[in-house]
């Protein structure tokens, strides 16, 4: 009954998730960075030295706060806890997937989302600011606030408004406990137990204890740990990077080459349409730099809006630097550190003469360097030799069937075993990848109490072939393997706990502030006490269901925030011009907050 209904909520979150980041939403998405491009006459381009200076070389001088905003934080602070938030386990392990999935050219794509992107969020922080209101607790503001006073109100379009802010508030509400919270304490156990040992519940219990003490401190106290981990956590990211970097230098121009033609490549698949090569890296390029930088889902704004600063364009450049770093940095050096390397491991079908239930890495690729090595990931796509059902199994026969060439044969401990071949006619979407790397084992049959049979002889009776894609985080921690050895995993794994830590600590802050506007001050801390409740229980499950839905919500925030977005477009031009107008001595009025007029 249990499995029946898990399997139920997969098939319809599969079904939400199909529409919610299919193609028009990918497409409203890049739609929107558009407009915005051509509204603003290229405002992310050709403003990009005021970004800089104004954000980087400025950290010094705003990284202050007037005594009288206790509750509020300073600018940079609002940009280490917008980070801290949307750099997450998803700029290791998503991109790293993405790449496999879509291929090389996928991260030409994620380029071009987040230089869209980068208008899309300085809108969103302008509209933050614009529409926050001063509370006793600081500033309240984000999404929802502009839906509800922007569209609603300054628009007169009162019920839209106020229920696609309801919409948004709830859809985080609910994110912030899957995305923000259990499936990142989850990576964080999972990755410090694989290479620490460390147990799964005591660490949780541990990790709750000491978010517990940050995030009842208020966003002043969130600001104070994430702007000093979260650069620290960047920099040592990006020195495992440079090492790739460094190491693999005589390469970069390959890599970047594959990049750019894997992003035209118009080869098609299984008799497919022309360009789908095209098709599925755009997708799959767009999808992982929404869901990195989240410009367009309207989570990081809240953040912004916490910020000392008064003037919603200012504010609105670091929300351009956020975006650009996030993506164009630290996602470029994920991609970087998978594409740089080669390595040398057991073809495909030599390991098929010698397997056994021990797992083996191999590779697919047919084109070897001089070396015998080959790259991660290949610049064309592999479509999987073996039948796999959903579980990535194939089962083992010991008859040889009568349509031979089918099938393909396996040794393992002295027996000869069949299993079917994948043709490309019956292939599915899924059958194909980029990565050069698979996992195969042979699956042991077990008795009812777990114990594995044996045969006359004491070897290990098995009756399935499992394969399995390298990909994630997985196929980071490999790559980082062929240059920096047996320490790999360890470094991988520190990366992992701190970005998923600094996600727990951001996204805390947006679950907070949402349910501050769907029930008051007085629910925010029913809130956090559940909060650090979800986190130990997160540290002891299984979640991959949860990451899936937790995608879909992280979708579906993206609706109303855009559709705002677009509507109140007009006011973000105007308050762009205005701060302009009075940056050039001209005598206008200062539009700088909707509540103030």
């Amino acid at each position: 009954m249990l499995e029946q209904f898990y399997n139920q909520i997969t098939q319809i979150n599969s079904a939400v998730n199909n529409v919610v980041w299919g193609v028009p939403m990918l497409a409203l998405i890049i739609l929107t960075g558009l407009f915005y491009t051509l509204r603003t006459k290229g405002f992310q381009f050709t403003h990009l030295k005021e970004v800089f200076s104004n954000t980087v070389s400025g950290i010094l001088k705003t990284n202050k706060k007037t005594k009288k905003d206790k509750n509020s934080i300073s600018q940079f602070q609002a940009l280490t806890t917008a980070l801290a938030a949307t750099i997450g386990t998803g700029n290791i392990a998503g991109v790293a997937t993405a790449i496999v999935v879509g291929g090389p050219g996928a991260i030409f794509w994620m380029w071009v989302c987040a230089l869209l992107g980068m208008i899309t969020h300085f809108s969103e922080v302008i509209l933050g600011i614009y529409f926050r209101k001063k509370t006793p607790t600081g500033y309240s503001g984000g999404a929802m606030y502009y839906l509800q006073y922007g569209v609603g109100e300054k628009m007169k379009k009162k019920t839209l408004g106020k229920a696609l802010a309801i919409l948004f508030a709830a859809f985080t509400f609910i994110a912030s406990y899957g995305i923000g919270n259990m499936t990142q304490v989850n990576s964080i156990v999972d990755a410090m137990g694989t290479n620490f040992s460390l147990p799964s519940l005591p660490l949780g219990i541990i990790i709750a204890i000491i978010v517990a003490v940050i995030i009842f401190g208020g966003i002043t106290r969130i600001a104070k740990v994430t702007e000093k981990v979260v650069p620290f956590m960047s920099i040592f990211y990006i020195l495992i990077g440079l090492i790739m970097v460094v190491t693999n230098l005589n390469r970069l121009p390959m890599v970047f080459t594959s990049i750019v033609t894997s992003a035209f490549s118009t080869k098609a698949i299984a008799g497919g349409a022309f360009g789908y090569i095209i098709k599925r890296a755009m997708t799959y390029g767009f999808k992982r730099g929404a869901f990195s930088n989240e410009a367009g889902l309207g989570s990081s704004v809240m953040a912004h809006t916490a910020s000392t600063e008064v003037e919603p364009v200012k504010q609105g450049l670091w929300g351009i630097f956020e975006v650009f770093f996030d993506t164009i940095i630290v996602c470029t050096f994920t991609s970087l550190i998978v594409l740089s390397p080669t390595v040398k491991v057991n073809n495909f079908y030599d390991q098929l003469n010698n397997m056994s239930i021990e797992q083996t890495t191999v590779t697919l690729a047919e084109n070897l360097n001089e070396d015998g090595s080959c790259n991660i990931v290949s610049n064309e796509y592999h479509l999987m030799p073996i039948k796999l059902n959903a579980l990535n199994e194939a089962k083992l026969l010991e008859n040889l069937p009568q349509d031979v060439q089918n099938y393909i044969a396996i040794k393992a401990y002295g027996k000869i075993y069949y299993v079917e071949k994948l043709r490309e006619k019956d292939s599915k979407d899924g059958d194909y990848f980029f990565s050069n790397l698979l996992t195969m084992k042979l699956n042991p049959i077990k008795d009812n109490e777990g114990n594995m049979l044996a045969d006359e002889n004491g070897n290990p009776m098995v009756d399935q072939l499992s394969i399995n894609t390298v990909s994630g985080v997985s196929l980071v921690t490999y790559a980082i393997s062929s240059r920096l050895s047996h320490i790999a995993g360890k470094l991988v794994a520190i990366a992992v706990m701190l970005f998923a830590f600094s996600t727990l600590l951001g996204w805390s802050y947006y679950g907070t502030k949402t349910v501050e506007y769907l029930g008051g001050t007085i629910a925010t801390t029913v809130y956090k006490i559940f909060y650090i409740v979800f986190i130990i229980v997160g540290s002891t499950l299984k979640l991959t269901l949860a990451w899936e839905i937790s995608d879909t919500l992280n979708g579906l925030m993206a609706v109303p925030n855009l559709i705002g977005v677009l509507l109140l477009s007009g006011t973000t031009v105007s308050i762009i011009k205005n701060y302009y107008a009075r940056k050039n001595h001209k005598k206008v009025k200062a539009d700088i907050s909707y509540f103030k007029k």
